[in-house]
């Protein structure tokens, strides 16, 4: 509701019917992690706000990102994919000697 979005459109989102996001939001049924991921990459939020006792200082943002990452690696294939995290290495190396 906060994002406002129906039990339709959020179904849609995730990949379910509208009587699992019904099931899940009811506490009827429990999502599968892949279910969870889904539901908090659509929300733009992270997964461990799902759970009792989650981190209130979550990086949002971080997680936002980190989701949009693993969105590219997956359309990669798997030599893209390798080149991309030979990339990043680099990166990172490069990030630290400047600091």
């Amino acid at each position: 509701m906060a994002r406002g979005l129906t039990q339709e459109a959020l179904a849609e989102l995730v990949g379910r019917t509208v009587e699992a996001v019904s099931n899940i939001e009811r506490g009827r049924t429990f999502p599968t992690i892949e279910t969870l991921e889904q539901l908090g990459y659509s929300l733009g939020v992270p997964v461990q706000q799902f759970f009792e006792g989650a981190e209130p200082n979550v990086d949002d943002q971080r997680y936002i990102l980190e989701g949009k990452l693993r969105d590219i690696g997956r359309q990669l294939s798997l030599e893209d994919l390798e080149i991309a995290v030979e990339q990043l290495k680099v990166f990172i190396r490069f990030k630290a000697r400047v600091q």
